[in-house]
């Protein structure tokens, strides 16, 4: 499998996508008697707790569709082994294991990321309901106790990534978007891969 370098650019993806149902719709922001009120967004942060705690949502509803609308959402892990001065990208887990100079397996961790999208419902006027899913990818790395003399890691331990052990996974998803302020909502929900919470807070346009 790919590793992480290889993984799609998900934040410019997901506003794009975004950007595109906003602007594809006529008269943004412009009421007549019949209809029922412009098209209303919201873009902000949001994490799925604890394993991808850095990300990006938005979303778009159509009031004269009903209230019903589109939620997107990248995250991303921003504390893995990758961020660690042991970590070594010029080896990985089974050259370590195929060579001369290993000792022992200490642990193994995964990173995440993925990319979702969700149908969103004005539930009422200050609740948005929403549910979905998307692709949630997991690279595994190991670490490794080696000898020093190897030059590998730091201090004789040494992180490495495992390609052969990357693995992609189905996210399903549900949650809420609740008003805080005119301009500011909060956000709530439930994904299955990484299992966690969804937390975050967003900027409403235009306001509640």
């Amino acid at each position: 499998m790919p590793g992480l370098t290889s993984f799609p650019v998900l934040l410019p993806g997901a506003l794009s996508s975004l950007l595109l149902v906003i602007w594809s719709v006529p008269a943004l922001g412009q009421a007549s008697p019949q209809d029922p009120g412009p098209v209303q967004f919201g873009a902000g942060f949001v994490a799925n707790a604890p394993k991808a705690m850095a990300g990006v949502s938005g979303y778009v509803l159509f009031p004269r569709l009903g209230g019903v609308g589109l939620y997107l959402d990248a995250k991303t892990d921003v504390t893995g082994p990758s961020r660690d001065r042991g970590y070594d990208a010029s080896v990985t887990a089974g050259q370590i294991q195929a060579g001369p100079y290993w000792k022992d397996l200490v642990k193994t961790e995964g990173s995440w990321r993925s990319s979702n999208v969700a149908v969103v419902y004005a539930a009422s006027e200050s609740l948005l309901l929403y549910g979905g899913g998307g692709m949630a990818r997991q690279t595994v790395f190991r670490l490794f106790q080696v000898d020093r003399a190897s030059g590998l890691g730091q201090g004789g331990i040494v992180w490495a990534q495992d390609p052969g052990a990357e693995e992609t996974r189905v996210n399903l998803m549900a949650g809420t978007v609740m008003r805080l302020t005119g301009l500011v909502s909060s956000h709530f929900g439930f994904e299955t891969q990484p299992r966690g919470l969804t937390v975050g807070a967003s900027l409403r346009l235009p306001r509640w």
